[in-house]
């Protein structure tokens, strides 16, 4: 299988999704005092940074499994990706929590605590225990939960393309199938899950691979499809994005005027088939222009890792509701996930085989 050039502009459209889900906690947490601030940070949700994350995620790792050599060499190019910027920051956070006083010997030595420690340095990460819940928003980086999500699309790609074969159309009817499953499993959720009376464990699912595969599934069948398709594609990111749009304001509209339900129907679900095939577009329309504004750096991990952490510090602080706060966030978070990606990130991933 042919594998696209890696002339492209998934890095910054990965940048500008974990700036967006950055900035929409700031408007969902720290309540700004301008209306202005909250209304333009409102807006960012008409690009959703998880469906884009995800979405990318499947185009990328289908091709990075079949690039691979062999699965040791896929797991471990998996592992250099996530793993050593998640573990300083998670060092980071500590340290946060001894400063404001949110942990101290005692809580150390608790099974509470070595529960979670573990969970963070493993596959848990949507595991607090109820030690941390006075921090903050009540989890030290709630962000986090999506780390299960990502590792379970990273397992699914090879267990899944081991019973597929390499024939196309035997791979596209099982992708279609689970991407059919994953939908069905998000309906229902999103169902139970604003339900009345919905019992403790309602959560779980949601940590799971099973409700946003089709996030990553739509990527993937655009990979598993190509060469058939991508003239489709390259160069009509704005013909897509455009399409996207005038669709979702037209969902907007007919979300206010009959209060259809936002997570439970076909409106909602084409609206983010719209937007991920936007985003695979935009990745090879005008390719250059995503590495002359990032020099070929990706620094969208290290916002996504930290930009909880910092938005707890703001609330423990007692500064939400002041418009610098935003300013506090933009900048701190800014270092931190430049330092990130020049010192914790970007050595290992040097040394790896297959990039993508």
């Amino acid at each position: 299988m042919a594998t696209p050039t890696r002339d492209n502009n998934f890095d910054l459209l990965r940048l500008i999704a974990a700036i967006q889900i950055a900035v929409y906690h700031c408007y969902e947490h720290l309540h700004f005092s301008s209306p202005v601030v909250n209304s333009v940070l409102y807006a960012t949700r008409f690009f959703i940074g998880i469906p884009v994350l995800f979405t990318i995620s499947g185009f990328l790792i289908f091709f990075s499994y079949e690039r691979a050599p062999n699965l040791k060499t896929y797991f471990r190019n998996r592992f250099l990706r996530i793993y050593p910027g998640l573990w300083v920051c998670l060092l980071f956070t500590i340290l946060l929590l001894i400063m404001f006083g949110h942990l101290n010997w005692s809580g150390a030595s608790t099974l509470p605590f070595w529960s979670w420690l573990i969970t963070q340095l493993t596959f848990l990460q949507f595991y607090t225990p109820e030690l941390f819940r006075h921090f903050g928003t009540g989890t030290p980086n709630g962000s986090l939960w999506t780390i299960p999500v990502e590792i379970g699309f990273y397992i699914f790609i090879p267990l899944m393309l081991r019973f597929t074969g390499k024939k196309m159309g035997s791979r596209n009817l099982h992708l279609i199938v689970w991407t059919i499953f994953s939908i069905a499993f998000n309906i229902w959720y999103q169902q139970y899950k604003f339900s009345d009376s919905p019992s403790n464990l309602s959560k779980l699912p949601g940590v799971t691979v099973a409700p946003y595969l089709f996030y990553f599934l739509f990527g993937a069948l655009a990979a598993n499809n190509w060469e058939r398709i991508k003239m489709w594609y390259e160069g009509k990111g704005l013909v897509w994005l455009t399409v996207y749009v005038l669709y979702s304001i037209l969902f907007c509209v007919l979300l206010k005027k009959y209060e259809i339900g936002y997570w439970t129907n076909a409106y909602h679900l084409l609206s983010i088939l719209l937007l991920s095939q936007s985003v695979i577009s935009l990745a090879y329309t005008y390719k250059s222009v995503g590495q002359k504004l990032t020099g070929g750096n990706d620094y969208s991990l290290g916002i996504y890792l930290y930009h909880m952490p910092v938005i707890n510090v703001i609330l423990v602080l007692g500064l939400a509701g002041s418009n610098l706060s935003l300013l506090y966030v933009t900048l701190i978070v800014g270092i931190l996930a430049f330092l990130s990606w020049k010192y914790i990130e970007q050595p290992p991933l040097a040394s790896r085989q297959n990039r993508m």
